[in-house]
């Protein structure tokens, strides 16, 4: 059985706020599309009805809320896990991350439902809103990269 290990590596804080707002405009696009047009509708009549005072009023706050929202929950000193250095060992059946206190968690490559990639790194996900991090630079030679890829692919069923 082909296994393979990763260089160590590591989820910024500010990495991680930017992919979680990024995820954010992808998944919620329709609200920002509605607060627009909320804005666009209601600035005219903004003094003419409480409705309307409160439609601009919504629409001008509901982004920037959304991602002080983000902001506050990637700072916050509960979530300081999220954020340790981690090694990732792939074999055909599980994932094994460990980080620099051994604690080690061992995941079964048929429990991801989805995998998505930017630039830089891949996202595997368990649930709609849950993911795994692992930077495409952690991966020691090509061939380690694609050997991963295959393997999650493989087992996501689509």
């Amino acid at each position: 059985m082909q296994q393979i290990t990763t260089h160590p590596y590591r989820l910024e804080q500010k990495r991680y706020f930017n992919l979680l707002v990024t995820l954010f405009f992808k998944t919620k696009w329709y609200m920002v599309v509605l607060m627009a047009s909320l804005l666009i509708f209601y600035i005219p009549k903004f003094s003419e009805n409480a409705f309307a005072s409160f439609a601009v009023i919504f629409g001008l706050l509901y982004i920037p809320l959304s991602i002080f929202r983000i902001y506050r929950w990637v700072y916050a000193k509960n979530n300081a896990s999220y954020f340790i250095e981690s090694v990732l060992t792939v074999d055909t059946s599980f994932l094994y991350f460990k980080d620099i206190a051994d604690n080690e968690t061992k995941i079964s490559v048929a429990s991801f439902v989805k995998m998505s990639q930017t630039e830089h790194e891949y996202l595997l996900y368990v649930s709609q809103n849950n993911f795994s991090y692992i930077p495409k630079s952690a991966f020691k030679t090509d061939e380690d990269r694609a050997f991963f890829e295959q393997v999650i692919t493989e087992n996501i069923v689509s």
